[in-house]
């Protein structure tokens, strides 16, 4: 019996909501994980099978997140797959032999060189009923599928569910990191201002923040900037990336000094605690002279790229915060004159290149070089896709209007 047209019409509906569900995880089309891979590896060995796969499915096609095997591609045509059918329904789809099974004898596994006969399907979904893949078994010979390894393998999909749903969770909070940094400037007349955040993980312990003063966003004669790396990359390093950033919004102001005096006071218990610390550089900018205000806790990451092409490496000015309760700091002072530009960074730029503090001049060139700091952003951004940065990036660039 054909579905009716709004049976047709729910049913579009909520393929719509599942596939859009799979395109959140953003796993298609990612290389392998040994979280992923661990799972279907452990499955061969207890079920004695010469496959286990994490599969995702979209509307077109099965993606095999586990395992990716050299020299053969992960995709399928998902009107191919068994898993297309195992994703219709709540239940696990086993099937002894499928050349005995109308719904699978025709397709290419079965009749191909793979020669597919048993197969076993458990649906992964994360809570809701939106089924998004698979972990599915699979043999060259008809066997049988008893209850107890049916349990094994219903345990064995709430594991892979446990790292679906992390992801999900990461995808969130990387939402709300990057929804947290500053998406507009206020009005700084003859300025512009510009940042990226680039984590290696899905989420990272750098941030960058910047603050105007006078009436509200829209006017300021002070540009208040932060920048830091918290130790640490990941969840961990992201909450106190978070304490961090908090702890200076409630100190704006123009002592840079007090201020990070202040935060390291507030968060040093905390950093000691787990044995992280973390380099920022803080600095006010008055917009009418250039007179740049700072204190630098052990980052040392910070270049004047002049008009004139030169380049003056600001100094570090004390530790970094969470090494001693009652560290010390010194004011740090520069002019920021008409067509010269500010960036600061963190470490993990520095990596981009060979890694030492001789990449400052690379840094500086890709500044002196961009016709505006959004297109010196552009171009980190590109080198950071190049080279599959291992380590959070993080740029900041201020430029005075000639």
């Amino acid at each position: 019996m054909g579905l009716g047209a709004h049976e047709t019409g729910d049913h579009d509906d909520f393929e719509r909501l599942r596939v859009a569900a799979v395109e959140r995880l953003d796993l298609l089309d990612t290389p392998a994980e040994e979280r992923f891979d661990r799972i279907t590896r452990i499955a061969r060995e207890l079920f004695d099978v010469p496959m286990a796969a994490i599969n995702l499915i979209d509307d077109e096609r099965q993606f095999t997140k586990s395992p990716q095997i050299p020299g053969r591609s992960p995709n399928l045509v998902r009107t191919e797959s068994f898993c297309e059918v195992t994703i219709e329904q709540p239940d696990m789809v086993v099937v002894p032999d499928a050349t005995r099974d109308e719904r699978f004898a025709h397709r290419h596994p079965v009749t191909d060189e793979r020669h597919v006969r048993f197969y076993a399907g458990r649906p992964l979904s994360l809570g809701d009923d939106l089924r998004v893949g698979t972990l599915c078994l699979v043999d060259t010979t008809p066997r049988e599928f008893g209850a107890d390894q049916m349990r094994l393998l219903d345990e064995m999909g709430q594991w892979v569910e446990r790292e679906l749903q992390d992801t999900a969770d990461l995808d969130r909070a990387a939402e709300v990191q990057q929804g947290l940094l500053p998406q507009d400037q206020p009005s700084w007349p003859d300025y512009d201002v510009a940042g990226i955040c680039l984590p290696a993980k899905t989420v990272g312990g750098d941030f960058y923040a910047w603050y105007g003063d006078g009436d509200g966003a829209s006017a300021g004669t002070v540009i208040e900037l932060t920048l830091a790396d918290v130790m640490g990359k990941g969840a961990a390093g992201a909450i106190m990336a978070a304490a961090v950033r908090a702890a200076f919004q409630s100190r704006t102001g123009a002592d840079v000094v007090g201020a990070v005096s202040g935060v390291n006071a507030q968060l040093a218990d905390d950093l000691g605690g787990i044995g992280s610390f973390a380099t920022l550089f803080h600095a006010t900018i008055d917009t009418a002279s250039g007179r740049i205000d700072y204190a630098d806790a052990g980052h040392g990451l910070s270049v004047i790229v002049r008009r004139d092409g030169a380049a003056e490496r600001l100094e570090a000015t004390g530790l970094p915060i969470g090494i001693v309760a009652e560290g010390e700091w010194t004011r740090g002072r520069a002019e920021l004159a008409p067509g010269d530009r500010l960036v600061t960074f963190t470490d993990g730029v520095l990596d981009l290149f060979d890694g030492t503090l001789a990449s400052l001049d690379e840094v500086a060139a890709i500044v002196r070089a961009a016709p505006s700091p959004h297109d010196a952003l552009a171009r980190f951004a590109e080198l950071t896709a190049a080279t599959r940065a291992s380590d959070d990036v993080t740029v900041v660039v201020v430029a005075r209007r000639p």
